[in-house]
């Protein structure tokens, strides 16, 4: 009886494998019947920034082979199903792409290509959002999308800003003014290469004595407009305007200066430095015939160089002091110390006389410390009642030293927090 019964089940476990077979087969069947189809996805691109996109069909036998027609935007190519490059122009592209499967099946579809406006980086702000009676952080954040730098102005309602709470990131440039009676905190801040996804800035702020507030009251109303990564203003956004009382220079003065920080302007002419030799030195004829364009190199310019602005009014303390026979004449604050007669000065403010380097406010020949001290004294808000400004110091200091500051203009480059350090040329320390 056994044998019958096992022969009986290996029968029912044959015909069940061939049923599994057959089914299997029929699936594959009729996947490899499935209609050749496209589908396409286009996301939008930004003038700019790195686009990539991919041709995509399913159904039909693979392999599949592509083809588009249309126009792209300037600066996308087309190759092997794949768009990708840096758009520079915006606007909307109408494209017809097409395939064609190994069993020479073919679809056709019409896709719109949309190049956009690039949008300006995003501003993170972390405070609290319930309502606080003690002291908090602020942070100020740049996300997503490059930028060269921002003017940001943030109305301090009922609350005070700690000055020497202040701390920037290392490569930032900027100034701060801040009139505590208004309530009003104004930064202008360039980096000295563009960044993104980074805290900027931050400081301590706190509620008036006896007084509950939401800061969301006073951060929410902050006016920022950003400059993206090639110095423009993103997507049409208005730059904070400047009164002229509040400083003789500009916001393009500080962009400048971020973006020549640490060069030094070079003498590409020997002997306008050194003493004059003898009329028959061959030195001297071979630097006379210098043509004038080679006189204006810039050390370090391997990235090429930017039309000059035009020259900044001088103060007296930055005009050129030419050398002089005699006893050494004494000097301004900031300025440099002439030299005696038949002594070398190779980097002297007469030897670089005619020569511009952008961004060098004091004229010295090197964009540094000294020039972003020099613009932030010409930057104090008259109604805060500063008083003239400070000169700036007389030696120069690394991005990220601590400086000294002067008037209400809040000062410090880098992590720095100087605005309530004692200033020995302003004995009141403001």
């Amino acid at each position: 009886m056994r044998k019958p019964l096992l022969g009986r089940a290996l029968w029912l476990g044959w015909l069940l494998s061939l049923l599994l077979t057959a089914c299997g087969s029929d699936s594959q069947n009729n996947q490899s019947r499935q209609p050749l189809r496209l589908t396409l996805r286009f996301e939008t691109g930004y003038v700019d920034e790195p686009y990539t996109a991919t041709l995509t069909a399913d159904g039909g036998v693979r392999p599949y082979r592509f083809t588009l027609e249309g126009n792209l935007p300037k600066g996308l190519v087309y190759a092997n199903g794949r768009i990708s490059g840096t758009p520079q122009e915006k606007g909307t592209f109408e494209l017809t792409v097409s395939v064609e499967d190994a069993n020479l099946s073919n679809r056709t579809q019409k896709v719109t290509l949309v190049i956009g406006e690039t949008p300006p980086p995003r501003l993170d702000q972390v405070f609290p959002l319930a309502e606080v009676s003690d002291p908090f952080p602020y942070l100020f954040r740049v996300r997503e999308r490059e930028a060269r730098g921002f003017q940001v102005q943030i109305p301090l309602k009922d609350l005070r800003m700690t000055l020497d709470s202040f701390k920037a990131d290392a490569s930032l440039l900027y100034v701060l003014r801040y009139d505590e009676e208004k309530g009003l905190l104004d930064i202008d801040a360039v980096f000295t290469s563009p960044r993104k996804d980074l805290e900027a800035f931050r400081f301590i702020a706190a509620p008036r004595p006896d007084q509950k507030v939401r800061p969301e009251a006073s951060f929410r109303g902050a006016r920022v407009a950003f400059y993206d990564k090639n110095g423009k203003l993103a997507s049409n956004a208005q730059a904070i305007e400047r009164t002229p009382s509040q400083g003789r220079y500009s916001f393009g003065d500080l962009e400048a200066m971020a973006r020549n920080w640490g060069r030094r302007l070079t003498l590409t002419n020997p002997s306008a430095a050194a003493p004059q030799a003898p009329a028959n030195d061959s030195a001297q004829g071979q630097a006379s015939s210098t043509s004038p364009s080679t006189e204006n190199q810039v050390a370090g310019a391997t990235q090429g160089s930017s039309p000059a602005a035009p020259p900044a009014e001088q103060t007296p303390s930055e005009a050129a002091q030419p050398t002089q026979p005699g006893p050494a004449q004494p000097t301004l604050p900031g300025q440099e110390r002439p030299t005696q007669l038949g002594q070398a000065q190779p980097q002297s403010r007469s030897a670089l006389s005619g020569q511009k380097l952008e961004g060098d406010l004091n004229g010295d020949g090197v964009v540094d410390q000294k020039d972003l001290d020099l613009l932030r004294s010409s930057y104090a808000w008259a109604s805060v009642g500063a008083g003239p400004a400070a000169p700036p110091a007389n030696r120069a200091s690394p991005a990220g030293e601590t400086s000294r500051g002067s008037g209400a203009s809040g000062v410090g480059s880098g992590n720095t927090n100087p605005e309530n350090e004692e200033n020995p040329d302003n004995p009141e320390g403001k």
